[in-house]
């Protein structure tokens, strides 16, 4: 049985300098990454985007499509990430559609680590997903936007 916290809980959770990692599809790395800092800037909250900020050494390339990691040895990418969940308070994933490996992450976080998971689903056809539902620590959101307005908003009025 699934026990949510509550909506002050999660926004609690942001407003008090946690860091969360981000966990997003790789084909809206650039989307989210310009969502992540706007957020970061406007809310003072904490990301911790894969992508850019674990084992990126130039974030250029990886905005310009190019490669984005020196070294594109699988177990290396899984296992830095890996290590940057295990460092962060808990997670925040956007589901744009179905990505392998944020599901993957939203498991380690939720069941192995037992931390706070946070989920918005951008892809209608994953809402209702008993496994969204089971790693979540709080019902999913349907947008960011929602998400911004019933959490990130929050901490500013709170």
């Amino acid at each position: 049985m699934v026990v949510y916290k509550s909506l002050d809980e999660l926004v609690s959770d942001f407003k008090s300098g946690k860091t969360f990692y981000l966990a997003h599809p790789t084909v809206t790395k650039n989307e989210v990454r310009e969502w992540e800092l706007s957020v970061e800037k406007k809310y003072n909250i904490n990301l911790l985007n894969p992508f850019f900020d674990n084992y990126t050494k130039d974030a250029t390339k990886l905005v310009e499509g190019k490669i984005y990691v020196q070294n594109p040895d699988y177990r290396f990418i899984v296992e830095e990430d890996l290590k940057a969940i295990d460092r962060c308070d808990g997670i925040l994933a956007i589901l744009t559609e179905t990505s392998m490996g944020t599901a993957m992450e939203l498991f380690y976080n939720s069941v192995h680590l037992s931390k706070p998971t946070y989920i918005i689903i951008e892809d209608s056809k994953l809402i209702q997903h008993p496994w969204m539902k089971y790693v979540a620590s709080y019902p999913p959101f349907k947008s960011r936007e929602e998400f911004s307005k019933k959490v990130l908003e929050n901490i500013v009025l709170k």
